[in-house]
């Protein structure tokens, strides 16, 4: 007994006893493996058997949308068919031999979407079973025509994911699938260069125009939300009222063009009959809120519809655009979702719902204030639709994406939120400049395919759900708003490394986007020639030692300074217009600038008495020739097996440091080189 699928409420009659398949399925006996059930309400309706084609799942599942599982498109290969619904049946009810976490519903659903292809090119090859996969013949074919499809590399890799577990189980289901386990990662890269595209950033003036239109939507809308919710009720009222006369009519035995012969109702006569018979046209009705929002054209029904629909569109934006949430969590906003929390005598605002990756769980998001003034908004409009709708779940009540499209049919849940969020963006021309085209590409470095196919220059912007999500992390990280850590909380993360993919992009955009003050840079071009001065004026105007080929002939040339290095004042101005340059090291200094032949780079010795003449040292960079002498004598004195190309190397830089030390008048050890001799 699969007890874990069910409720408490539901009585033991109504569970479903487990059926053997397995035996049924490879003894033939087709008729009771095709009766045996899948699915039963709480009322005890069977909703799928195993023969059925399409699964409906919705009394487990319990999910807006994506309840089925179809196979509907395999009903010409009945041997094909029925295979892939005992692999799906073990993957609904955890059959597999290891015991393994169950599948949430929706991997099953992905599970299944993934292993069709397979069996779409084994229906195309007149195939009856996976295992035909094990020719090594078929296989290539196979990958071939995974290839022809141009798909990415993720979508080939989850195909092979989906058929490894097919073979994991196969202690279960004893299908005769022989071949090994392929591997996802490496065979999906040979057979695509498609790289998973990632979620578009939504380009900064878009983000603007269509988060504030969304926010002014609201706004707007606030002060009349009771107005617009008495509006629909009275709309619906009057659908009701003219319902109501136009069926007395026909109890009393009237008779009307929706009436067909054979006794059945052509619906949409019947539908436009109603219309005629409300008592009130649905203007009137529209009038008094039409005459508070004149700046809006609601002249009928479709029009206050549509109005209607932007508002739930607007709220959408604006509570998954300041939060990030995902769909699904979005999907569970209730009324009492939205509050205010203080900390440190600052007000933050927040939103409590559900989040499900990795176990369902009550989170809080923050969020911006007028998250407060879509909630409000939502929860007028939607409390009518409240009381009435049946949601799919009994856990997740009170929701508030409900709409009652057909007045003939109850309030409900509704979704495809990315039909409707692009739908937004045509009614209010948030169109794609080139511009913003040329942002998407800097901003999205990881998109370019997804960019050419859903980016067009002149159309509306494509938006979708997710992209809130993506583009809260990018703004954040590329205005310095919050740290990884703070987003990582946000949107609910285990690792911080998904943080970092959702942000990408965010930290070149940062740099590209910095500015730097004019005035700061000029202070700091002063300091530098003035500090490049004071140097250059000390080594002339001092009785400082030096080394280093220029250095020497600096104090050789002290008592007859040349005219350029005279003054203070003479030195800045030459520093000021790039006549004279100082590049310092830990070893030396430079005055030959882009001339020096930078041999020095790699062998420091060759600085001390440069060709050039261009190397000056101080007392600074003497010690720091002291302590490379005494750490090169220790290391040669100490190991043994030296090839000649180092030791050459090394002993060149224990006679430069003893120069220099020489010129400083600083104690050492001179070092002697041991002489080998090799016998012939």
């Amino acid at each position: 007994m699969n007890t874990h699928l069910y409720d408490d409420n539901i009585s033991e009659a109504h569970k479903i006893q487990n059926v053997d398949i397995i035996t049924l399925y490879h003894a033939g006996r087709f008729k009771e493996l095709d009766a045996a059930v899948i699915c039963i309400d709480q009322k005890g309706t069977v909703t799928a058997t195993f023969g059925d084609s399409n699964w409906n799942c919705l009394p487990f599942s319990r999910k807006r949308e994506k309840n089925n599982l179809v196979f509907s498109e395999f009903n010409a290969a009945p041997k094909l068919q029925r295979e892939l619904k005992v692999f799906t049946f073990g993957w609904l009810f955890n059959k597999g031999p290891k015991q393994r976490m169950s599948l949430k519903f929706s991997s099953v659903v992905s599970r299944l979407t993934n292993i069709k292809k397979a069996y779409q090119f084994l229906m195309q090859e007149n195939e009856s079973s996976l295992a035909a996969l094990s020719s090594s013949k078929l296989w290539l074919k196979f990958k071939n025509y995974l290839q022809a499809q141009n798909l990415s590399q993720s979508t080939i890799q989850h195909i092979f994911i989906s058929i490894n577990a097919a073979i994991h189980d196969r202690g279960w289901h004893r299908v005769s699938l022989s071949f090994e386990f392929i591997k996802p990662c490496s065979e999906s890269e040979k057979l695509s260069d498609r790289e998973k595209q990632q979620t578009l950033v939504i380009p900064e003036r878009l983000c603007h125009a269509i988060y504030g239109k969304a926010i002014h939507l609201i706004e707007t809308a606030i002060p009349y939300a009771q107005l617009i919710a008495d509006t629909e009720q009275a709309l619906q009222s009057n659908y009701q009222e003219g319902k109501r006369i136009v069926d007395e009519k026909v109890q009393q035995d009237r008779s009307f063009a929706f009436m067909n012969g054979d006794g059945s109702i052509d619906t949409q006569k019947y539908a436009q009959c109603i219309e005629d018979n409300q008592p009130q046209h649905p203007k009137s009705l529209i009038e008094p809120l039409a005459t508070k929002l004149p700046e809006l054209s609601l002249n009928n029904s479709p029009e206050f519809n549509r109005y209607l629909g932007q508002l739930f569109t607007a709220s959408y934006i604006v509570l998954g655009g300041f939060s990030g949430m995902r769909e699904s969590e979005l999907d569970k906003l209730t009324p009492n979702s939205y509050y205010t929390d203080t900390m440190s005598g600052r007000v933050f605002h927040m939103l409590q719902t559900h989040t499900f990756k990795l176990g369902e769980k009550r989170e809080t998001w923050i969020t911006a204030a007028s998250s407060k003034a879509a909630i409000d908004l939502m929860t007028i409009l939607t409390e009518r639709w409240r009381d009435e709708a049946t949601y799919p779940d009994k856990k997740y009540t009170n929701t508030l994406w409900l709409n009652q499209k057909y007045r003939s049919q109850p309030p409900k849940v509704f979704g495809h939120w990315n039909f409707r969020l692009r739908l937004f963006c045509k009614q209010f021309c948030f169109v794609t400049t080139a511009d913003d085209y040329q942002e998407c590409l800097e901003s999205n470095p990881r998109s370019e395919e997804s960019i050419r196919k859903n980016v067009i220059v002149g159309k509306p912007w494509c938006l979708s759900s997710h992209q809130f999500r993506r583009t809260l992390a990018f703004y954040c990280v590329k205005n310095r708003l919050g740290t990884l850590v703070a987003l990582k909380q946000q949107f609910k993360h285990l690792y911080l490394a998904m943080t970092e993919w959702y942000t990408n992009g965010g930290k070149l955009a940062s740099l590209r986007g910095l500015k730097v003050d004019p005035k700061i840079t000029q202070a700091l071009d002063d300091i530098n020639a003035e500090t490049t001065t004071n140097k250059i004026y000390k080594q002339w105007h001092s009785d400082e030692t030096l080394s280093g080929s220029h250095g020497k002939a600096i104090m050789k040339m002290r008592g007859d300074v040349p005219t350029i290095y005279s003054s203070w004042e003479v030195i800045y101005k030459a520093v000021k217009d790039g006549k004279l340059t100082l590049h310092g090291s830990l070893h030396s200094y430079c005055k030959n600038g882009y001339e020096c032949d930078m041999d020095g780079v790699v062998a420091p010795q060759f600085c001390v008495d440069c060709s050039a003449g261009g190397s000056i040292i101080d007392e600074q960079q003497a010690k720091w020739w002291q302590k490379k002498h005494s750490s090169l004598t220790a290391y040669m004195a100490s190991v043994e097996d030296i090839s000649v190309s180092e030791r050459s190397h090394y002993i060149t830089q224990i006679r430069a440091a003893e120069l220099v030390m020489t010129d400083f008048n600083i104690p050492f050890t001179a070092f002697e080189a041991e002489l080998r001799t090799t016998a012939l």
